[in-house]
Order: C-alpha cells, then structure tokens, then sequence
C-alpha cells in the first residue's frame, strides 16, 4: 500500500478515534503500532513571575496518534495538556490548557515536525484578573527517541513555539514570546501487544508578555497508561 494512502487511513482513525486526547510528549511511536492513546496524571511545581508566587500542582494529559508509511516514520499526533496551579501564597491561581498536533517524520533514532498549537489561559492574582486569553500559533517539535528491550522506549523530546496574537477578555494585550518544552520519559511493556506504562519529567518555560515580559516555569513529574493498536 501506498504511504500517502496509509497516512490518510493513520488520519481518519485518528478523526473517528474520540475527540480530545493528547498524545505522551513525543513518546508514541510503539514498534510497528499505528494507532495509540496515551492518558496520564502528573504532579507539577510552577514558579510564577506573573503572580509572584510559587507553588504545587496537578496537570491532566491525554491524547491519540497514528503512524504511516512503510516504516511508521511519518506521525500525526493530537495532544491536550492542562496545567492548573493554585498559590496559596497569595490567593492566586494561573491555568493553562494547551492543543498540539504535530506531524513529524522519523529517520531512525531522531524526527523532525512542524508544531501547530492552541492556548487558552487564565491568571488571576488576590482577587484580581490578569488574563483570560485565548490564541494560536505554531512552531517546531524535534527529539530522538530509541527502542528499549522488547517494545519499550526512551526519549528526548523538544517543542518550541509562539503565539504572537491572543485574544483577551481583559482591556490589555498579551502574547506568548516564547514557549519551551523539554522532555525526558520512556515506556515499558505491560502486556505483549495492548497496555504501555508512560513515564518521565518535563521542563516547561513560557514567556508571556503583558504591560511586560513574565516567565512561567513549570516542572513536571509524569506517569500514565499508553494504548497501541495495530492494523
């Protein structure tokens, strides 16, 4: 079968597959699998510079994706990531719900993609609204990931991108300068062909300017359950 038929066969399972689901940052690409779905929880420490404060957090990850091609080298994958904050600090909170989809192709241990992705934001700090916004943008996703054993894996995943116009419900303008994900995590076989369990730690760095420029770091530690089918 042709590759172009088999990405658009990869493509419509995905479509049909269920709405909203993310994909393991970078980590899908089982041995020979054409259709996963990850689902994960992970704990997260975020340091704000927007509300002056630090503190713990919970993120909720899931996701689906689909290989083509008669390698598996050409990937699509749908991820959704929501990282929620509150700082008891100062009675503030800042949430970040993301939407990536990646189409990356892979040549042996290292890919290469194009990233294209949606934020909805919000930032209140003591009682009073920062930002309630919403926008897109685009960027790049790179990283090597290799096999591990029998049908595990480890990876080093990398997404950059920026966002340089959101919509905000507050009278002021914001934009996202830069954001910067790094990724280490891997996978291990649970069953022979079904269930994976998904690890790893992820550094997040997002520039978001305002009436001026603030850094919001996260830092997340990950586990999960990981999908695969093959067709």
């Amino acid at each position: 079968m042709k590759p172009w038929i088999q990405f658009c066969r990869a493509t419509c399972l995905i479509l049909l597959g269920g709405a909203g689901t993310a994909m393991a940052q970078g980590s899908g690409r089982g041995p020979q699998s054409d259709f996963l779905f990850d689902v994960q929880y992970a704990f997260t420490t975020s340091k704000s510079k927007l509300v002056g404060s630090n503190d713990t957090g919970t993120a909720l990850r899931y996701g689906l994706g689909g290989y083509a091609g008669s390698n598996s080298n050409l990937a699509f994958l749908l991820h959704f990531d929501r990282d929620t904050t509150n700082f008891q600090l100062n009675s503030s909170k800042v949430d970040m719900n993301w939407q990536d989809t990646r189409v990356r192709y892979h040549m042996g241990f290292f890919y290469l993609g194009a990233l294209f992705t949606r934020l909805e934001m919000t930032a209140n700090k003591e009682g009073t609204e920062l930002v309630d916004a919403a926008g897109s943008g685009m960027g790049l996703n790179t990283g090597v990931l290799w096999g591990v054993g029998r049908g595990g894996s480890v990876y080093l995943d990398l997404m950059t991108a920026t966002l340089p116009t959101m919509k905000n419900a507050i009278d002021q303008e914001i934009s996202i300068k830069q954001r910067l994900d790094i990724d280490l995590g891997g996978s291990i076989k649970l069953t022979s062909k079904l269930l994976d369990l998904t690890f790893g730690y992820k550094i997040r760095n997002v520039s978001v300017e305002t009436d001026a420029a603030y850094a919001e770091s996260l830092y997340t530690t990950y586990a999960g359950l990981r999908m695969s089918f093959q067709f």
